[in-house]
């Protein structure tokens, strides 16, 4: 179902504003991992290539469909992902906060990689 265009006005800004969060979120924790180095260069490099892989379906999941029937769905997976607060969403009808209120925060985790013993 499609949201009004109202809010579809809305949901451009909101989503102008997540894409950027999510961007600093990725280059934060590719900071906080390439800097661990109480890790191998190896951990710290898979741990790096699994955060990009995750974050690459995680946006297409979120942005890559930029349109009024898939708008609902996105935001519910912005919110999902904590990219924005109660505060920016209260700016959407009454309508669409009911059809996300589903959706539940969750903040992002680094998935280290454990080091690999060699058998030599």
């Amino acid at each position: 179902m499609s949201i009004s265009e109202s809010d579809w006005k809305k949901f451009k800004a909101l989503r102008a504003l997540a894409l950027e969060r999510f961007y600093l979120g990725v280059l934060a924790a590719a900071k906080t991992i390439s800097e661990r180095e109480t890790l191998s260069a190896e951990a710290r490099y898979r741990t790096l290539y699994r955060l990009t892989r995750d974050r690459d379906n995680d946006i297409v999941r979120m942005f890559d469909f930029y349109s009024r029937s898939k708008a609902r769905e996105s935001l519910a997976q912005m919110i999902s992902h904590d990219l924005l607060t109660d505060s920016e969403l209260s700016v959407l009808s009454e309508e669409t906060l009911s059809a996300i209120s589903y959706a539940v925060r969750q903040r992002y985790d680094i998935e280290w990689v454990a080091e690999q013993v060699s058998g030599d």
